[in-house]
């Protein structure tokens, strides 16, 4: 069986094969981030253990086999691309599913960020859709690690999407259920109150 998590950052299970791209998941991948928060060049929030990964750009072919793999896991990953790219990716993603494997999608959700907004929940509303932490200027030193979210999906945009590049069989799903192997760690508690979780199936 092949699990493939996509754009994992710091997040994995054992068995699944991590793919991620850029200058925070290069230093993970050379083991030195906790150095660099030792020496001040980085929040103590970024002292994370990253599990072996590739780096692979996933806004490029993927670097498997069509029909190849059965699981795809990509949470809070496509909102940091254009709808293009997101598009593309997802094309890529049907092209090396099997027939009958599955794809999770866990992403920032439009609705529940406006109902925040308008329960007067400004700063969750904007560190989530802007995908920082805008209020802390604190942190805005670190913003160069900090891939800004480009496109956020409610439902039905990103089940339109899905349909688009060939997905027929499209499931909501609440945080750690699901049919995807490891969701109890895959799936952060912490997102739960400001994502959407789908599954579709090639």
């Amino acid at each position: 069986m092949r699990k493939l998590n996509l754009g994992s950052g710091p997040n994995s299970a054992n068995g699944w094969i991590n793919y991620d791209w850029g200058l925070m998941p290069l230093m993970g991948k050379l083991k030195i981030t906790s150095f660099l928060v030792k020496l001040g060049i980085l929040d103590k929030s970024y002292d994370w253990k990253w599990p072996n990964l590739e780096l692979v750009d996933i806004r490029r072919e993927l670097p498997d086999d069509d029909n190849s793999v059965d699981y795809i896991y990509c949470s809070h990953v496509l909102e940091h691309f254009e709808l293009w790219e997101q598009e593309f990716i997802l094309r890529e993603v049907y092209r090396i599913l099997k027939v009958g494997g599955v794809i999770r999608i866990v992403v920032p959700d439009l609705e529940k960020l406006i109902r925040k907004y308008r329960l007067g929940k400004a700063t969750a509303f904007n560190t989530a859709f802007f995908g920082w932490y805008k209020d802390q200027g604190n942190r805005i030193k670190y913003r160069q690690f900090i891939r800004e979210h480009k496109w956020i999906h409610d439902k039905i945009s990103l089940r339109e999407l899905l349909k688009k590049v060939g997905f027929k069989n499209i499931d909501d799903c609440n945080c750690q259920i699901g049919s995807v192997p490891n969701l109890n760690i895959l799936d952060l508690k912490e997102y739960k109150n400001h994502s959407l979780y789908i599954e579709a199936i090639k």
